[in-house]
């Protein structure tokens, strides 16, 4: 019988709406916080058997269920229904792909018990604003999904027998990644992208919704003292971003100052993903491999996000050599928005990110003695680190030695 103290504590629990901490400014953070809270409340919770079988199968068996539905067609196809409620016969009539309704119901019946649907009655399901954002296909959280499956999870289930044959010796040679044991011919996977279109897609939609999940960076960066020092000539740029084909950052700026004439913001990414790029007319989209001279020069800003973290410091310093030959003395800003690691009490995002970048193209986040060490090699001085507490990433302002 339940206890009156557990009763009170499900009620209380039950009770928490995300309205509840999205009244200010400060909403997004303390959601965070409070999620991360959850976990910590989850974890002493669980006993070590319940755990580790979250992690080990019902994890996996929830991405599957949920990959089965995106192949199905079923998410979209319930999205655009509009219909909230909705039958299990109903549904099995909206696959695009013939599939056997017990399949589907068994399917429905975990996601469910996951939350990831409502389940109103016998055979009948409601919606949630996660299966909503799954029936948006072309949009980041369906992405993400296309993207773990593509990407992700293979390469993190490699990862023991890698490190097992190359006796646990730290990932650090690009030309030896984990991720490469996932196809015969041993491809990248940068380089995997960009033989295949849909696996380029899922990427770069997983890197768009990444990109607005974190704090805007213009929130953490005053970029007031960038525009006031800005010179309006008609042939001077402001900002260059670079290697940001998702476009959520240079959007960003512009929403900040929508008065900027068109041309002074450029886009750039390698010719094949900036082609897929979506972004507003005032905007300049350009094809650039930052690994070749810089054509843009003189510009007030060169930003990168989360670009430099994916290399080595030997070809992390290729890239910078080519922002500092374009950049005007005493006028021109480099700006990196990364992850500055801590030595105690990192996040779950830095943590998560720097095993990912590790088993996927054997790469390493950053301390802040890195990152400093990593531009003085490569002819720039760290003006200042700008942070924020409810930020994962911080903005590192930089200028020519």
């Amino acid at each position: 019988m339940l206890s009156d103290r557990a009763r009170d504590l499900i009620d209380l629990l039950d009770d928490i709406e995300v309205s509840d901490l999205t009244g200010d400014a400060s909403g997004h953070g303390d959601r965070v916080l409070v999620a991360e809270a959850a976990r910590r409340l989850l974890a002493r919770l669980e006993t070590p058997f319940e755990r580790v079988w979250r992690l080990s199968w019902i994890n996996g068996n929830v991405h599957a269920a949920i990959q089965v539905l995106l192949d199905l067609g079923i998410w979209q196809s319930w999205y655009l229904s509009k219909r909230p409620n909705i039958s299990l016969l109903e549904l099995h009539a909206l696959a695009r792909t013939p599939c056997d309704v017990n399949l589907l119901r068994r399917l429905l019946r975990l996601l469910a018990a996951e939350h990831v649907i409502q389940e109103v009655a016998h055979d009948h399901y409601g919606a949630t604003s996660f299966s909503e954002s799954l029936g948006q296909s072309e949009e980041p959280v369906a992405q993400t999904v296309f993207s773990g499956t593509h990407h992700g999870l293979d390469s993190s289930r490699n990862l023991p027998r890698f490190l097992s044959r190359t006796g646990y010796a730290e990932p650090l040679d690009p030309k030896n990644a984990n991720y490469m044991d996932l196809t015969p011919n041993r491809l990248g996977m940068f380089e995997r992208c960009r033989a295949n279109p849909d696996l380029q897609s899922s990427f770069i939609g997983f890197m768009q919704g990444l990109a607005a999940y974190k704090l805007d960076w213009t929130e953490i960066y005053d970029t007031r003292a960038l525009m006031c020092g800005f010179d309006a000539s008609d042939e001077a740029v402001f900002l260059v971003d670079m290697g940001g084909a998702h476009a959520v950052d240079i959007e960003r700026l512009l929403r900040r100052y929508p008065d900027l004439p068109q041309g002074k913001l450029i886009l750039q990414d390698t010719p094949d993903v900036i082609a897929m790029a979506k972004v507003s007319d005032r905007i300049q989209v350009m094809g650039h491999d930052f690994f070749v001279p810089q054509p843009v020069r003189g510009a007030r800003a060169y930003f990168m996000h989360a670009i430099l973290h994916d290399w080595d410091d030997s070809d992390a310093r290729r890239i910078l050599s080519h922002i500092a030959t374009a950049m005007k003395k005493d006028y021109s800003k480099l700006l990196l928005y990364e992850s500055v690691l801590v030595s105690t009490g990192a996040t779950m995002y830095q943590s998560v990110a720097d095993v990912s970048i590790m088993h996927l193209i054997s790469a390493a986040e950053r301390t802040e003695l890195k990152w400093r060490g990593l531009l003085c090699s490569a002819g720039f001085k760290v003006c200042k680190i700008w942070r924020h507490p409810s930020s994962l990433e911080s903005v590192i302002e930089a200028e020519p030695l």
